[in-house]
């Protein structure tokens, strides 16, 4: 049985926004149309989304302008509560399914609008979560956009019975970013021997100690974890992926050097493993060029295109870095999640496309949100091993209900007991045998 959607007209707007609602939320089978006169002839189920009502046992949901403007307007919502939810755009008009626009909800958190928009940025230009919507009002920990297109889906089905609406299936996607696939192996002496000296000058024997010894073979280096993890993802049948730095080692890529024979070994087991991703250096945010240099490089490594991308620090701009993702060819983008704060920042658990807001056209680049990362958690929230287990499973909870993919973002460096990271590997298997 399919639902008939009438709408005064097409925009690519609204066709973005009931393909996110009905066709990537959930899934049902619905017709969009301008014709009047024939939306009037159906008998079967029948969603009105206008201004006003059309027809008698149709489910009215009433629309406001911004799925039928162009550019950006400058609107800032108010939110308040409606069926227990948050809500924006408010529409209340008696008869109508909600009092607001859904649609116009879903397309403002998904296409990023609010980032368009003037904003006080942190120390690295990026738009934190205190910016946004979600963090100012107390929803961010909630896949909102999923959340409404269950709620609706619903009363659909209680509008019209025989209405099938699929929900989909959970997934557990656990992700890492490589920035340093060895701490002390593999690194110019020069480097070294400047590090030993801080370390010495600090008092920090035992860092001390543990770097001659793992330069001497006679302890493994801490950041390389990766035949643990191997063996963890095998033990719950997980498919990982995995972002490669493969820039030029600078103030803010302190990576392995992608021409060492070790790493691109590394690059190309993890690559049997699971999905490889390019991590584009911080540096390539400001030289375009490098961009397609790194991508090029991994292919040439792994002898594989690279269609999946995740920003090095999450520094995502809207619309400069999709642009220049899909201009050399990335599908898939990881980057969708703050650095300050977890929860979804574009209020989806689910992967949708991305409305590129200056074109106003739906681009073919699909984005991955993920929920936490690990350094968010410790160093951002200030949480300990026990209490961030406590948010994961939140969250995972969040996910779970929604059928949403619960994707993470850890480091390799922070299964180690460096840098405060005691606890966390423990912390992080107790995580996957929750989610999974």
């Amino acid at each position: 049985m399919r639902l008939l959607a009438y709408v005064p007209s097409i925009t690519p707007r609204v066709a973005y926004a009931f393909r996110l609602l009905f066709g990537h939320a959930v899934a049902l089978d619905y017709e969009l149309t301008t014709d009047r006169a024939y939306y009037l002839t159906v008998s079967g189920p029948r969603l009105n989304y206008s201004s006003r009502p059309v027809a008698e046992g149709e489910a009215w949901l009433p629309a406001g302008p911004l799925l039928w403007e162009q550019g950006l307007s400058g609107c800032y919502p108010d939110v308040f509560t409606a069926e227990g939810l948050p809500a924006f755009f408010r529409q209340e008009a008696p008869g109508a399914l909600l009092p607001f626009d859904l649609p116009a909800l879903a397309f403002f958190m998904a296409s990023r609008y609010e980032e368009y928009l003037p904003f006080r940025p942190d120390g690295l230009g990026r738009f934190p979560a205190s910016e946004s919507l979600a963090g100012r009002n107390g929803f961010l920990e909630q896949p909102l956009v999923n959340q409404w297109a269950f709620l609706l889906a619903a009363l659909l089905e209680q509008r019209f019975p025989g209405l099938v609406i699929r929900r989909p299936a959970y997934r557990f996607c656990p992700t890492y970013d490589v920035d340093m696939a060895w701490a002390y192996r593999h690194r110019p002496l020069w480097r070294l021997a400047l590090a030993s000296l801080r370390s010495l000058l600090a008092g920090r024997w035992a860092e001390t100690i543990e770097r001659f010894a793992v330069l001497a073979r006679q302890r493994d280096d801490p950041f390389f974890t990766f035949d643990d993890l191997h063996q963890l993802h095998q033990r719950y049948a997980l498919s990982p992926a995995f972002f490669l730095l493969l820039g030029k080692p600078g103030k803010y890529d302190n990576n392995i050097r992608p021409g060492l024979p070790a790493f691109q070994e590394l690059i190309r087991n993890l690559g049997q493993q699971g999905e490889l991703g390019i991590h584009p250096s911080f540096r390539s945010n400001t030289a375009p060029a490098q961009l397609e240099k790194e991508v090029r490089r991994l292919e040439t490594i792994t002898g594989n295109t690279v269609n999946n991308s995740r920003q090095h620090f999450l520094m995502l701009h809207f619309p400069v870095t999709y642009n220049r993702l899909t201009d050399i060819g990335i599908r898939n983008d990881y980057s969708m999640g703050f650095a300050d704060a977890v929860g979804f920042r574009a209020g989806l658990a689910t992967p949708y496309p991305w409305y590129n807001l200056e074109k106003e056209c739906t681009e073919p680049l699909m984005i991955h949100p993920f929920a936490a990362m690990d350094v968010t958690l410790r160093q951002y929230m200030g949480l300990g091993p026990e209490a961030a287990f406590g948010q994961l499973c939140r969250l995972a909870d969040a996910v779970r209900a929604v059928g949403g993919h619960f994707t993470t973002l850890w480091h390799n460096s922070s299964f180690s007991v460096h840098h405060g990271w005691g606890g966390w590997r423990e912390v992080y298997e107790k995580m996957l045998s929750y989610a999974r």
